[in-house]
């Protein structure tokens, strides 16, 4: 009900939107329904098997509907002026460029068709043309495209990388990310007749990252997103006076800002369920300038990015079948029937792993399941060499849990470094979550026609030198979220007084991914050792020999203080810091 109070609130103070020329609608579109407040687009891995699809949600967040459901990947949707259409970009027939849909699914017709990378589409608020960012000319810039026309022009022409493009509500200045200084920065294109008029200027000008600009409606202000003191803030800047302002919770990793019509902000943020700790669930969050918090329009344990809110999107009338519900609550856990599991180990044929080259029964055929749909996405057989897998029970060592998964068999490290052909292949970008550090591996595609990956716009961190450097150009899969399709997660970053990420390259942990299935740790030990051996490496006196204490209940262990119970409903905010 809070939600749905904010929502209205922002809603019914939008300030009356203008007239816009309506384009025209083939004879048999279905009939729009009364106009409701409005609908947030948004690109979200909630589609069959995973697959990243377009969504729409009304203002109250009940239910979405799955607007494109193809197996390939969609994402950045923007509305027309008039709420009947949406652009987004696709990378169907092997190749990313813009689409176009109706508002309610139909209708779908392809707007570019060139071999390079086209993407990032933000349509104008005249409806005429819809601004992308394209490797046409072997960099990264901008373009316009007439809609009717299908006529394409350059707008930027820099060695640097510019992406995301967002217009003025006028349509006479274009905010931008790029490169060209170094640093990742916002820039502002004006334009005359719709084409570049001077030099685009530097509107963040700071040294940390800056980018995903977003115009507010009255064309004044421009929101951001910043690491400047932290990760992942919303910044407003105002165009007159050059003052900036905050908006929503801090160093929550938000991403993707877009206005309301009442100048309102919406991101994709993180959320946690009380008492339950952090994971790598996300939702629409709906905030504004000068605050602090935000309630979620919607939210699951599925990626999300690129929301859009439309005053005159209208609902549309399709099959149940691609109505969703809109937030659902995290399932209370309950503790896996541990006689239906397979128990013990099994090997990992031609893998070579530091450590044993082993992982649990349960959990070995999601690895190769992995491996097979890396090799598939990004030509590279990057599990073929493994730091470590599985670890021998008695393990010990002083940068390293004594209660490790890795000894349940339920953990792999990637390797360090990985190059093909004398050319590096492994980038990793830093991602802050909940106040902790986590980080997101990318594999630079070996076929680089498009046919694989997709431009990484992200700043990489160079783990040498411990600096953030501009993206490479060219195609890169996400091979965390191929990880995360096959239910193997990553960790945080190390921050124990004596082992530090900040000064120990261990401690970085980009390179670990555990599969815990819902089990305790003692559970999935329990798997794959006897109780005896159990109870004799991992007594009470041995783990406070080892400097393992504090909270051993978490662990599951039947001889350690259980740990309190979890008491009150479950709400869904963003997650605090740890």
């Amino acid at each position: 009900m809070r939600l749905l109070l904010l929502a209205l609130a922002l809603a019914l103070t939008a300030p009356a939107v203008s007239a816009v020329p309506r384009p025209e609608i083939p004879p048999d579109a279905p009939a729009a329904p009364a106009p409701a407040l409005g609908r947030i687009a948004f690109a979200a891995s909630r589609g069959a098997d995973g697959a990243t699809d377009i969504f729409s949600s009304d203002l109250a967040g009940e239910a979405v509907v799955n607007l494109t459901g193809d197996p390939a990947p969609d994402r950045s949707p923007s509305w027309s002026p008039d709420g009947t259409r949406l652009v987004f970009a696709s990378r169907r027939d092997a190749n990313w460029d813009l689409y176009l849909v109706r508002a309610d699914g139909s209708g779908l017709r392809r707007l570019t068709d060139h071999p390079a990378y086209d993407g990032d589409p933000a349509w104008s608020p005249r409806g005429d043309r819809v601004a992308f960012a394209s490797t046409r000319d072997g960099n990264l810039e901008l373009y316009t495209l007439d809609v009717a026309s299908g006529a394409v022009e350059r707008l930027t022409d820099n060695a640097a990388a510019d992406s995301q493009p967002a217009w003025a509500p006028g349509a006479t200045s274009i905010a931008f990310t790029s490169w060209r200084d170094g640093n990742q920065e916002v820039y502002r294109l004006d334009l005359r007749d719709g084409r570049p008029s001077g030099e685009p200027q530097n509107l963040s000008d700071h040294p940390a990252p800056d980018s995903s600009p977003a115009w507010a409606p009255d064309g004044r202000r421009v929101a951001f997103v910043s690491d400047r003191e932290g990760s992942g803030n919303l910044h407003v800047l105002n165009l007159l006076t050059r003052l900036e302002e905050r908006a929503g919770p801090e160093n929550r990793s938000l991403q993707d800002p877009a206005w309301t019509p009442s100048g309102g902000l919406l991101a994709v943020s993180v959320w946690r369920t009380p008492g339950r700790g952090f994971g790598s669930r996300q939702g629409v969050l709906l905030t504004a300038p000068g605050v602090e918090s935000g309630v979620f329009v919607v939210a699951s344990t599925h990626g999300y990015a690129e929301p859009a809110w439309s005053p005159r999107a209208t609902a549309p009338r399709t099959a149940g079948l691609r109505v969703e519900e809109g937030r659902p609550l995290p399932v209370p856990a309950v503790r896996p029937d541990l006689s239906a599991i397979p128990r013990g180990f099994a090997g990992l044929g031609d893998v070579r792993s530091g450590g044993m080259p082993r992982l649990a029964e349960a959990v070995q055929p999601s690895f190769m399941a992995l491996r097979r749909a890396v090799i598939e996405a990004s030509g590279h057989d990057f599990l073929a060499r493994l730091s470590e897998a599985s670890r021998a029970v008695e393990f010990s060592s002083g940068t390293s849990s004594y209660t490790s998964w890795h000894k349940a068999g339920r953990a792999f490290d990637t390797l360090f470094d990985y190059s093909a052909g004398g050319r590096q292949v492994l980038f990793i970008t830093p991602e802050w979550r909940s106040g902790r550090l986590f980080w997101r591996l990318y594999l630079r595609a070996a076929r680089q026609d498009g046919t694989q990956g997709a431009p990484l716009f992200a700043p990489v961190f160079n783990t040498g030198s411990r600096t953030l450097l501009p993206p490479p150009p060219g195609y890169f899969v996400d091979f965390t979220e191929l990880a995360a399709q096959h239910g193997w997660g990553r960790i945080a970053a190390q921050e124990r007084e004596a082992f530090d990420w900040r000064s120990e390259p261990l401690a970085l942990e980009y390179w670990h991914f555990e599969k815990r299935d819902g089990l305790s740790w003692y559970d999935a030990m329990s798997l794959v050792y006897e109780e005896e051996t159990l109870a004799r490496v991992f007594s009470l006196e041995r783990l406070a020999a080892v400097g393992r204490r504090g909270n051993l209940g978490n662990l599951g262990l039947p001889w350690a203080p259980a740990p309190p119970p979890l008491s009150g409903g479950i709400a869904l905010r963003p997650g605090r810091p740890s």
